[in-house]
């Protein structure tokens, strides 16, 4: 059964841009664990310490699909974001407790949420498109979620981040910047990471 909750996507399979460095079996190996994990741990590194000075409200899930979506090519399996969203959290919560890191409520929701949204939304992809297609939409349903916790924070009065915006203020310009980026970073996500055309026997169709 422990099998089957991590089986091969075959839909991934062979759409990968680069090739994995483990071998990918009918049998989940702990190399694949421990990648997937530091894929995870890297998304989470990534929203605390890379600061791009956008002031793009719910740009942030953009430097966390990168590594996840890396995760996902090189360990095409069943629950693949999952654990990499546990790895991510992992980290955060260490980060947290011994580096001060600090996680706003938003890029919390993220890494909690993309992997086990992305391990749903390629379900039933089948290489191509499709999966650029699930992508983006994971990216998109996650940052929605980011968004509502965000914005319950703020109605309650929980944001205290320094310069934090007033929700009346905030509320419009962030249902647009998180919606587009949650599509920018499917999109980013898929297009640095999977083939665009379907592959079939190791050539691309189309």
């Amino acid at each position: 059964m422990y099998n089957d909750w991590f089986a091969v996507h075959d839909g991934l399979v062979g759409a990968a841009r680069f090739p994995s460095p483990v071998r990918v079996r009918s049998r989940v190996s702990a190399a694949e664990l421990v990648l997937l994990l530091s894929c995870g741990a890297a998304a989470a590194a990534a929203v605390t310490y890379v600061k791009l000075s956008l002031r793009i409200p719910g740009h942030s899930i953009v430097l966390a699909a990168l590594p996840m979506v890396l995760g996902l090519s090189l360990a095409p399996r069943r629950l693949a974001g999952s654990v990499m969203s546990a790895g991510a959290m992992g980290t955060a919560w260490l980060l947290s407790a011994v580096g001060g890191a600090s996680f706003g409520s938003g890029s919390s929701v993220s890494l909690l949420l993309l992997g086990p949204m992305m391990d749903v939304a390629v379900r039933h992809a089948r290489g191509g498109w499709r999966v650029y297609g699930a992508l983006v939409l994971s990216g998109v349903v996650t940052n929605l979620l980011a968004l509502g916790s965000r914005a319950a924070f703020k109605v309650l009065g929980l944001d205290v981040a320094v310069g934090a915006r007033p929700f009346d203020s905030w509320w419009l310009q962030a249902s647009v910047t998180y919606t587009l980026s949650g599509i920018m970073a499917g999109l980013l996500g898929a297009f640095c990471w999977f083939h665009l055309n379907d592959r079939t026997n190791g050539r691309t169709q189309g």
